[in-house]
């Protein structure tokens, strides 16, 4: 049975790594909202240039080639912040519409680890950059999942390989 597996997490807590990991590991279909948005807008695009308008568009997209997905019979590995409950919401209704199991992947890093690697990244230009508005609002507006989002938690401490293999497997 192919399900819907949605991460979510603060910037820089490992949710892409771990989206790269799992599929990776286990041939799952990876849906990156960044990727998305660069697709759409280009790969010098920055968050806060964009309108609400151009996220609707983004999402909007985001959530078709999700259900295509699904309907294909592919498991799906959505790699977004997914901060909010509501967001979450969103995605989960591709999948309750199409009968389709969801689990959410709670990257529960903690804030100063996070922004260490903001800082490091800086430096490295590894990805994109956050701004540190951006970094603290997202932080304040992490909504950690409730046990009824069928819930797993990836910690800062696990074992990638291991943890795949313990809650996914």
């Amino acid at each position: 049975m192919n399900k819907l597996l949605i991460l979510c997490g603060i910037p820089f807590s490992g949710k892409s790594t771990l989206a790269k990991a799992i599929s990776n590991k286990l041939g799952y279909k990876r849906v990156d909202l960044d990727e998305v948005k660069f697709e759409l807008y280009g790969n010098n695009i920055k968050d806060e240039d964009l309108k609400q308008k151009d996220w609707d568009v983004i999402y909007q997209k985001m959530c078709q080639i999700i259900e295509n997905l699904l309907k294909q019979g592919e498991t799906v590995v959505h790699d977004a912040g997914n901060f909010t409950k509501y967001e979450r919401g969103l995605v989960c209704q591709i999948a309750d519409k199409l009968g389709i199991e969801t689990k959410t992947i709670f990257v529960d890093v903690p804030k100063n680890i996070a922004y260490e690697r903001l800082m490091q990244n800086r430096k490295t230009k590894a990805r994109f950059d956050v701004t540190d508005k951006d970094f603290e609002s997202t932080v304040a507006e992490m909504e950690p999942p409730a046990e009824n989002e069928n819930v797993i938690t990836f910690k800062v401490s696990d074992n990638v390989d291991s943890w795949i293999n313990e809650h996914l497997n």
